[in-house]
């Protein structure tokens, strides 16, 4: 019975160690970076972000997207952003392009995410 509670007891630890270190690992991937952002805001809420690899990459987007939704505005109150659909309770929907200092993940592919924005970048 005690020797059954002991590698339990081991086993236990073991498994917690490695999850921790697996936690570690994927949370070291993440880099904090300059990078450029489509922000959108409702009502001065930042609810979403997508990131672009130059300002002309964002303000490309952003015009896609405002398009979008100009065009959706007069006849619905959510707005689909990145495969997520958002329903808009204010008046407003703001877009804006911005160097942001970001948490950003990067893929073996080459491709990266922002993972959170941590507020505009200064120089």
């Amino acid at each position: 019975m005690k020797r059954e509670i002991g590698l339990l007891l081991f086993f236990y630890t073991l498994g917690y160690f490695l999850f921790a270190s697996v936690a570690y690992a994927i949370e070291e991937e993440k880099e904090i970076e300059a990078v450029f952002a489509v922000c959108v805001f409702a009502d001065d809420n930042l609810i979403d972000h997508k990131g672009a690899d130059s300002m002309s990459a964002c303000l490309k987007t952003k015009r896609e997207v405002t398009k979008k939704w100009r065009n959706k505005a007069e006849s619905t109150d959510t707005v689909e952003i990145n495969g997520i659909e958002y329903k808009i309770d204010g008046e407003r929907l703001s877009f804006m392009c911005d160097l942001v200092d970001a948490q950003v993940h990067h893929y073996a592919d080459g491709t990266w995410e922002i993972v959170e924005i941590l507020g505009k970048h200064k120089d």
